[in-house]
């Protein structure tokens, strides 16, 4: 089976609701050359983060992928919540805080409301959570995940609808390069005879050697092979796109037109072909810019 050309980029939502649970998980993915995942996840449930992660890199593959998730229990009683006071740390704070009084000739006032809100003061105990809840949240977001799979892979199609518009121009950019072969070949020899006619050709007696140097000094402008290569490039570049398209794939594809482009457009030296071979490249960079968004 093919797969889908899918955007890097995109949204998925999934949103859960049981009598012991209520939870939402939102992910938002971005362009990234590897995996990448943020999860916002409760305290309590970090020990499910490893298998997340692992579930969400086997789906999504590549990107910058934000996970964020919201966690409640519609049953939950507060008197099932364990809470703890750290009473020593609470005492060392406010010797601290009169000795700092002192030290400073300041009045001392009640620091309660500052000490109850220092970290580890009051603490809560975490939930025992079921296993059937931590197995209903690693579901949860692999559903979101395929919800944002199927954004990427609507994203994905507009995005490969451009790119075989823009190899296709490509295309006729390289044909308008071919009909121009036989006039820049006429030029290039004429001009090479001028030059050389009146130097070389009264020393020598074999006029048929010399049409060979003309021959030997043509073919080092010749692109004949620059030509066929891009050609197989764009073939294969459209059959990937069809088949298998990866963004890493076709970049690399990508990357071999852009050196044949390059050659052609030295060798050429002739100016209708070198304006063609200049379309190309414009067209080869917005190609490299839609391809580094593609999974």
């Amino acid at each position: 089976m093919n797969k889908c050309i899918q955007s890097m980029t995109g949204f998925g939502r999934a949103q859960l609701e049981t009598d012991q649970l209520s939870a939402v998980c939102e992910i938002r993915a971005l362009n990234g050359r590897y995996f990448e995942a943020d999860l916002r996840l409760p305290k309590f449930l970090y020990e499910i983060d490893a298998p997340i992660r692992r579930a969400l890199n086997e789906k999504l593959e590549r990107g910058t992928i934000t996970c964020i998730f919201n966690i409640s229990f519609p049953n939950f009683r507060p008197q099932d919540q364990q809470i703890s006071i750290n009473t020593g740390l609470a005492e060392a704070y406010l010797e601290r805080y009169k000795a700092l009084s002192l030290a400073l000739d300041l009045d001392f006032r009640d620091p309660f409301r500052e000490i109850i809100r220092i970290p580890d003061v009051i603490q809560s105990g975490e939930r025992a959570i079921d296993a059937s809840v931590k197995e209903a949240i690693i579901a949860l977001s692999l559903k979101a995940a395929d919800h944002l799979i199927q954004f990427r892979e609507e994203e994905g199609r507009a995005t490969g609808r451009k790119l075989l518009l823009l190899v296709d121009a490509i295309q006729g950019d390289l044909d308008i390069v071919s009909s121009h072969e036989e006039d820049r070949r006429l030029g290039l020899r004429t001009r090479i005879y001028a030059q050389l006619a009146e130097h070389v050709l009264a020393e020598l007696r074999d006029t048929n050697r010399f049409e060979q140097e003309i021959l030997l000094y043509l073919d080092k402008w010749d692109i004949a092979e620059e030509k066929q290569r891009l050609q197989q490039h764009v073939g294969y570049f459209k059959q990937c796109l069809e088949k298998e398209p990866f963004g890493r794939k076709l970049n690399f594809i990508a990357q071999e037109m852009g050196r044949e482009m390059n050659t052609m457009g030295v060798k050429s030296n002739y100016f209708p072909m070198q304006q063609a071979v200049v379309e190309m490249k414009e067209k080869l960079e917005q190609i490299k810019e839609q391809v580094l968004n593609l999974v």
